[in-house]
């Protein structure tokens, strides 16, 4: 398997990052052109969604919602990236943006899965999401105690 240096890994997670963060901005222009390109589409039995107002419009406030929660999340991200670029990995400020980030994807997850009027599949996706929110959030608390654990050390030296 290809292997590749720490500073190099780091600095790709950065650009892909970046790019990833790039792309939600532009989505945000054609969100709404996208919502009513998938709201129109048949589902496997050829039949259309028949939404209401009140329907189409939480859709439309959900898609932001998300949008703006990954937004939010993606910079966090790369605030992180810069904390682990500069080797600042275990202080308080990285368990900080993770656990943000966590939040993040957790409440994604969980207006994702508010979705499941629509179709079988956003519950599932955001069963994914909400998965990865809680993994992140065990990552979150082991980072947490290896600050503690660190800090406790550097008293003691």
């Amino acid at each position: 398997m290809l292997k590749i240096n720490r500073k190099l890994s780091v600095t790709i997670s950065i650009v892909l990052t970046a790019l990833m963060l790039l792309g939600t901005f532009a989505l945000a222009f054609f969100l709404p052109s996208f919502i009513e390109y998938l709201l129109k589409l048949p589902d496997m039995n050829g039949a259309l969604l028949n939404l209401t107002a009140a329907q189409r419009t939480i859709v439309y406030v959900a898609a932001y919602t998300e949008l703006f929660l990954m937004a939010s999340g993606l910079g966090m991200l790369f605030a992180l990236l810069l904390l682990v670029k500069r080797g600042s990995v275990f202080t308080k400020a990285a368990v900080e943006l993770i656990r943000y980030i966590s939040w993040c994807l957790i409440f994604m997850g969980f207006i994702m899965m508010s979705m499941a009027f629509l179709t079988l599949l956003a519950v599932v996706a955001g069963a994914a999401v909400l998965f990865v929110g809680l993994a992140i959030r065990v990552v979150k608390n082991v980072i947490e105690e290896a600050v503690y654990i660190k800090e406790e050390n550097d008293l003691t030296v």
